[in-house]
């Protein structure tokens, strides 16, 4: 890196292209000579959390739907629409169907002086819809003329500038007038979960794209969906009770069946499963709270090799959806064996210790809710049936083509297949 090292910065949604000053950035070089120099033992740590949702109906089999899901995001986060040397446009997600939607894997790096790594991260069997920092080449693995999961995707984020906290303070870059000013991570609306994942010890990384700026972030974060084979069923049976079945040759991580009607949580936790075991288990009667799901899930996360503060971030970032939208839903640890299957992830030089957890959020319907569906669709007069979707969320299209399957009445099939008919051509409800 030249001593005028170019440096991005974002303000709000306008991105600039600013200068950094030499003084910072000279003395990070520096520092990084020395102590290569004349440390032997010094460590690079990598850690990585992330989730994906599927949608099963009470039978366990999984089924496609969309994500829906287009605007959780801060505006500076990269699509392939967007990333520099390439045309801006929408993306749609919801345009796009997949078994899968891998949500939020974000990987912290953890030095004592500043380095340089190279980072790829691959996935065979899905598409890679968002990003962030820049990278310096992908293939976003889908087909924009069908609106196709094509798999083979890929980011490249090639060298990747790995900063301590406490020196990130040291870098200035060029502001109004040319004056000198402290660069910044990008400015985060506090209603994107986004920044949560920010609340750890992890160090700045800098990325620089091809028209020579610079951007800095907590993390690498990116998002897709997939079409992969995912190795836990669950079958809801009735009158609260459920069966857990686990197809991998591994054993799973720790799991927990969570159900959520008329914002009453109750919940249960569950060991891991052996390869090929399966379970029934029941959902406790008693209530439980939020505050209490949250600390068994952070102490899983820690446990299972996480810093407490990663723990805490996940779990802040997806609290709103995990414990609080009305449904049923399967949350699994994954193999790090499975993970790395999926998503492989590559890191030059290979760090001293590379830890990640993948959360599958397995949404299900129990038999009650397709009877409470087919019995409103009965009634062409009610419009209950309206709210009732509407809590369904992202998963309403893959709920009433399961429930549309298992219906015999004929006026009830046809109000549900006209439901799913005003759905997919965005008319209301």
């Amino acid at each position: 890196m030249s001593p005028l090292s170019p440096v991005f910065r974002t303000c709000g949604a306008a991105a600039i292209y600013a200068v950094a000053f030499s003084l910072g950035v000279s003395q990070l070089q520096a520092q990084e000579r020395h102590a290569a120099n004349d440390s032997a033992d010094d460590r690079l740590i990598v850690h990585e959390w992330g989730t994906f949702t599927s949608f099963s109906g009470s039978d366990g089999v999984n089924l496609e739907y969309r994500p829906l899901v287009t605007n959780d995001l801060p505006r500076f986060v990269m699509t392939s629409y967007n990333q520099p040397g390439h045309p801006f446009a929408l993306l749609l997600k919801d345009r796009y169907v997949a078994r899968q939607r891998m949500e939020t894997p974000v990987t912290y790096f953890y030095t004592d002086r500043p380095r340089t790594v190279n980072v790829r991260v691959d996935f065979p069997a899905g598409m890679l819809s968002e990003w962030y920092p820049v990278v310096a080449d992908f293939d976003s693995g889908e087909d924009q003329k069908t609106n196709a999961v094509v798999g083979n995707a890929y980011l490249n984020w090639d060298q990747i500038r790995l900063i301590p906290p406490d020196e990130f303070s040291k870098v200035r870059v060029r502001g109004p007038n040319d004056q000198p000013m402290p660069a910044e991570l990008p400015f985060v609306n506090p209603k994107y979960h986004y920044g949560q994942a920010r609340e750890t010890d992890s160090a700045i990384v800098e990325t620089v794209d091809v028209t020579g700026g610079s951007h800095f972030e907590k993390f690498l974060f990116y998002r897709g969906l997939g079409n992969f084979q995912q190795s836990v069923q669950l079958s809801a049976l009735g009158n609260d009770r459920f069966e857990v079945h686990n197809s991998a040759d591994v054993a799973t991580g720790p799991m927990f069946i969570v159900r959520i009607t008329d914002e009453k949580l109750r919940f249960t936790n569950l060991h891991p499963l052996l390869p090929h075991e399966s379970i029934e288990t029941d959902l406790p009667t008693p209530e439980s709270t939020i505050e209490e799901l949250a600390e068994q899930m952070v102490e899983r996360l820690t446990a299972a090799g996480l810093y407490e503060k990663e723990s805490h971030a996940m779990v802040n970032t997806w609290r709103d959806s995990w414990f609080a939208e009305p449904g049923t839903r399967l949350l699994y640890f994954l193999p790090q064996q499975l993970t790395d299957e999926i998503i492989p992830l590559t890191i030059d030089p290979t760090p001293d210790e590379c830890i990640r957890i993948l959360v599958g959020r397995l949404e299900t319907l129990t038999p009650e809710d397709c009877r409470e569906l087919r019995q409103l669709a009965s009634n062409p007069t009610s419009r209950k049936l309206k709210a009732k979707l509407d809590q369904s969320g992202r998963f309403t299209e893959p709920a009433l083509q399961f429930v549309i399957e298992q219906t015999r009445d004929v006026p009830a099939r046809d109000r549900l297949t006209k439901e799913l008919a005003n759905l997919r051509d965005g008319s209301p409800h």
